[in-house]
């Protein structure tokens, strides 16, 4: 997700993580209700995304994110096999992109196939082919390429999840043995191109379980999205991009300090695509970074000049509250979130379950809450799992008092051999984020903890997501949140406390604690070989209680949207296919 919950989905919040995000929105937009002067809305103009700088990590498809990330490409210049459309509608379902259809399978999830349109062209006018689909999903086995994102992909393609497999030899693991196309075996090369296999304009994905939701994913991950061979140069592709939708890059590659302009791809066609997924109203659309949340939030507030037309995908800051409430209401979005707040837990570095557990049981979580901005930002939660995804339950965190219980902290840190540890907490240096420290700082000091906290810089180099996964590092506790990147608890348990492969550099999905337990990895395995979705969604709720009363992480709060946008904004729709950011397929500018 990260994503982006979602995913990526995912994450991905003000801080910047959601991980792995959806996409989806409607036709015409159906977001404020407000029209041009004619009375709906009409193509031209700039619309103008306001967003923080450093907070991206990658624009290359295999190394993409953040849920906003995922949102926004989605609807500009990546298209999938399916796509969700532009609606309110909570429960959407999966539409054709370029694909003739969202997928056949003959045995219950199994394999899945799909077949290309007539017609999808890359920006340089080549056709799209099966061997571009092919080679888009051998990129995610590549480190060096999804070193930016994790492999969030890979998490549900691996064998601790639906586990892409070669037909003509299922034992072979393709997870462990294929590093992708630029440095894989020949061996293990043609093992993956059985397991994604082409014949003619159809692939078909095989897999060792049934993943029954698959073309839900395909909408959600730019894992099995298309990329051109011939683009190919490696990390080099970092911040480039080539397009298949409807608008392409103009500069040469996305500057992560500036943004960047999306012009009208001429090589799209609109009669290959649906305005319920990509209505593509205004000529160009500007990506501009800022400082800081607060001052893209002080901008829209203003509404001045060019940010009339602009807008910001991260919540109204909480320092900028009492400023929002006197925006008029039709410029002002609030809605139920997906995304979960929660703190990693470095495993490698806190071994002991009773440190961990001590740390969940001093956090005041009522106080995180109310610093975070109160109940127009969240609610506390016992979860990483937000109260909208099907399957929910509350975990035995739930029986801890927001407020904490400092005692039954003390008493944990008393069995450990070190009762008054130090540790170091990392966050994304914002201020918002940097009082939040501050909070947790205070509450963990009463148990008996040292805290040392380490603000990591929105311009750092590497970026706080990729210094935060990689698992040697001077960290023990770390700012996160999640989304699913689908509605499906498959789609937030496994990819943040299923155990990393053994040789991982990188946390795999947005396991960046590098969390490690063969009974959750057990349950999570259970619930994949069941078709039942009551019973997986009992078997990954278990999987999760294992995990957080092993002290896998420490959950803190479900979000709540608050967002304020440019009066001239048309269609502007946070909906579940865009993991609750605002989904761009269907914004347009107001006449």
């Amino acid at each position: 997700m990260t994503k982006k919950l979602l995913s990526r989905v995912a994450v991905i919040a003000s801080v910047g993580l959601i991980a792995g995000g959806l996409a989806a929105c409607s036709g015409g937009g159906s977001g404020d209700g407000g029209g041009s002067s004619n009375g709906g809305p009409t193509k031209g103009g700039t619309i103008t995304m306001l967003d923080v700088t450093g907070q991206w990590e990658a624009t290359d498809p295999a190394g993409v994110y953040l849920g906003e990330e995922i949102a926004e490409l989605r609807r500009l210049v990546f298209r999938g096999l399916t796509a969700l459309p532009v609606t309110s509608d909570k429960n959407a379902k999966p539409v054709a992109d370029l694909a003739t259809d969202t997928g056949t399978t003959k045995d219950n999830g199994k394999t899945w196939s799909f077949t290309l349109k007539d017609g999808v062209k890359w920006q340089d006018g080549k056709d799209i082919t099966c061997a571009d689909l092919q080679y888009g999903l051998s990129r995610s086995y590549d480190a060096s390429l999804v070193a930016t994102g994790s492999g969030v992909g890979t998490t549900y393609f691996g064998a601790g999840g639906y586990n892409l497999i070669d037909p003509s030899d299922p034992s072979y693991d393709i997870e462990s043995n294929y590093t992708g196309p630029l440095t894989g075996s020949a061996e293990a090369q043609a093992h993956f191109d059985k397991a994604a296999s082409c014949s003619g304009k159809t692939i078909t994905y095989h897999f060792q379980n049934a993943w029954a939701d698959f073309p839900y994913a395909a909408a959600a991950l730019f894992t099995t999205d298309p990329y051109e061979k011939s683009f190919e140069k490696g990390t080099a592709n970092q911040w480039r991009i080539n397009s298949d939708g409807p608008y392409q890059l103009k500069e040469a590659a996305y500057d992560t300090q500036v943004g960047g302009t999306f012009v009208r791809n001429k090589n799209y066609d609109p009669k290959t695509d649906s305005t319920k997924v990509r209505a593509a109203y205004p000529d160009t659309v500007k990506f501009e970074m800022v400082a800081d949340p607060e001052t893209a939030t002080e901008r829209l507030i203003a509404d001045s000049g060019a940010d009339q037309t602009a807008y910001y995908p991260g919540n109204v800051p909480s320092t900028k509250y009492s400023e929002a409430a006197s925006v008029d209401p039709s410029r002002v979005k609030t809605s139920t979130s997906p995304y979960t707040r929660f703190l990693e837990i470095n495993s490698l570095t806190l071994t002991d379950p009773n440190t961990r557990n001590a740390l969940i049981a001093a956090t005041d979580r009522d106080a995180v809450l109310k610093t975070y901005g109160g109940s127009k930002y969240g609610t506390p939660t016992s979860s990483m799992v937000s109260s909208a995804v099907p399957g929910f339950k509350e975990t035995s965190v739930s029986k801890i008092k927001s407020s904490g219980d400092v005692a039954k902290a003390k008493e944990l840190l008393a069995k450990t051999s070190n009762p008054t540890p130090k540790i170091t907490l990392a966050y994304s240096d914002t201020p918002v984020n940097g009082n939040v420290a501050a909070v947790l700082q205070q509450s963990w000091q009463k148990a008996g903890f040292q805290v040392t906290l380490q603000a990591i810089s929105l311009d750092a180099k590497p970026g706080y997501y990729t210094q935060v996964s990689a698992k040697n590092k001077p960290i023990d506790v770390f700012f996160a949140g999640w989304a699913a990147d689908w509605p499906s608890m498959f789609a937030v348990v496994p990819p943040i406390v299923k155990s990393n492969p053994k040789d991982a550099q990188n946390g795999q999905g947005f396991n960046y604690g590098f969390y490690s337990n063969s009974k959750v990895d057990d349950l999570i395995k259970q619930a994949n070989n069941t078709t039942d979705t009551s019973k997986q969604q009992s078997l990954l709720a278990q999987a999760d209680d294992t995990a957080v009363s092993d002290g896998a992480y420490v959950p803190l709060l479900n979000q709540n949207n608050y967002f304020v946008y440019g009066s001239k904004i048309g269609g502007f729709l946070p909906d579940v296919a865009s993991s609750y950011y605002p989904d761009l397929g269907g914004m347009y500018v107001k006449k």
